[in-house]
């Protein structure tokens, strides 16, 4: 693909490229982290190792950049449109996005065959990227709908909320979790299998609107040296300064909760290297007069792209993948090429993800109209014949047309 994107002319507002060329980092480094967190042996796991120790950090790396690009290309997005809060796309658009985004973390959890003979595993409700994303971008568009309506600063709403949050982290550990419904208790806890919780993760998604916010009223920002640099000196102070801070603030305060996050300091460290990263992806793209499509094309497709991986790394849909046959029993160089090939394997997927959509579509929309058809049709039997038969059986039931003609109108809803 030799198609590239062009930096922004001087005339008119910038695009800001640096986004899509960060979140294609953001889901590389996430296709090869799992890849090698899934297949490395745990003999060859050495902290001692600088190569892993490095490997270790850089994959710490990726969730934080890719939960702040989120919140910073949403806000950015939402901020654009500029209209009426009832009419923003960016509003509708979210909240289906966000509504869609709970149900796809579900779905990629799945095991067909497994429910097809009738398990149902617990697992299958415990919480990972794809709910959290999708919750925070509610909580973004709840934000955004409570600063146009009261006029207070959308970014001081959302900066103190993503502290908070990280905040909050310690007291969600410490409730107790047991009365609660499972599946929702899997939002707050990590005690049922979840990955990622809602609390802390939002937080990053929260900042990095403050970030949207920022670029959209002054992208230009993004293409001068100074604000780079301010916030790679922002990201290193916060990196290294904020467990004095919060230990300063558990003295001040007595809020247990400040020195509880200071002993781990995990989240506002990986913020301020969140920050550092960003500076120096805004910095380096801001140099280059052109991008290649393909880079862009990688940042555009993260759901894609993680859709995909999971199902094929995890094998959850059919309960074969590559985690059946290499579950950390590589070696080092067995699992460095194949976290190579993986994430080769994505990247030709990308250059080719028009036509492979052009012969996919057509088909999986065959396949579904196929299905409803044959679900309306056994919900026809099932509701005029079947179930009659089966009440009048036991002098439960009285035919009425009308209800009939009602039951049956219902299968259209498939």
């Amino acid at each position: 693909m030799s198609e590239t994107v062009a930096a922004p002319a001087a005339s008119r507002p910038p695009r800001v490229l640096f986004i899509d060329v960060l979140r294609a980092f953001a889901i590389l480094m996430m296709l090869q982290g799992h890849f090698v967190d899934t297949t490395l042996a745990v003999e060859f796991r050495n902290p001692d190792s600088w190569v892993y120790s490095l490997w270790h950090f850089m994959r710490g790396l990726t969730a934080p950049v890719f939960f702040t690009t989120t919140g910073l290309v949403f806000v950015y997005l939402l901020l654009k449109d500029g209209r009426p809060l009832s009419e923003n796309k960016r509003v509708k658009k979210g909240i289906r996005r966000g509504i869609f985004l709970v149900f796809l973390g579900y779905a990629l959890k799945m095991n067909l065959l497994a429910i097809l003979f009738g398990h149902f595993y617990a697992w299958y409700f415990t919480i990972d990227v794809l709910h959290c994303i999708g919750l925070a971008l509610l909580a973004l568009i709840g934000f955004y709908a409570l600063h146009r309506a009261t006029g207070f600063p959308f970014w001081l709403m959302l900066l103190p909320a993503g502290a908070l949050i990280f905040l909050l982290e310690p007291t969600m550990k410490a409730h107790d979790w047991s009365g609660w419904p499972k599946w929702l208790a899997n939002f707050f806890t990590q005690e049922n299998g979840s990955v990622f919780t809602i609390i802390p993760w939002m937080g990053y998604t929260l900042i990095g609107g403050v970030l949207g916010y920022v670029l959209h009223y002054r992208p230009r920002l993004a293409f001068r040296h100074w604000f780079p640099a301010a916030l790679a000196l922002l990201g290193y102070a916060v990196s290294e300064g904020s467990h004095d801070a919060l230990v300063f603030m558990d003295n001040l305060t007595g809020w247990r909760n400040f020195q509880a996050v200071a002993d781990s300091n995990g989240y506002f460290w990986r913020l301020g290297h969140v920050l550092i990263a960003v500076s120096v992806f805004m910095w380096v793209i801001g140099r280059f007069e052109r991008v290649p499509k393909l880079i862009t094309s990688i940042g555009s497709e993260t759901l894609t792209i993680y859709a995909v991986h999971y199902v094929v790394l995890f094998g959850t849909w059919l309960g074969v993948g590559i985690f059946t046959f290499y579950n950390r029993n590589l070696g080092p160089w067995g699992s460095g090429l194949g976290a190579l090939a993986f994430v080769s394997a994505f990247v030709v997927m990308i250059y080719y993800i028009e036509p492979i959509r052009a012969f996919l579509y057509p088909r999986l929309e065959a396949a579904k109209m196929y299905v409803q058809r044959r679900l309306r049709i056994f919900l026809w039997r099932l509701i005029t014949r079947r179930i009659p038969a089966v009440l009048q059986a036991t002098g439960q039931y009285r035919p009425d047309r009308r209800v009939v003609r009602w039951l049956a109108a219902a299968r259209y809803l498939f």
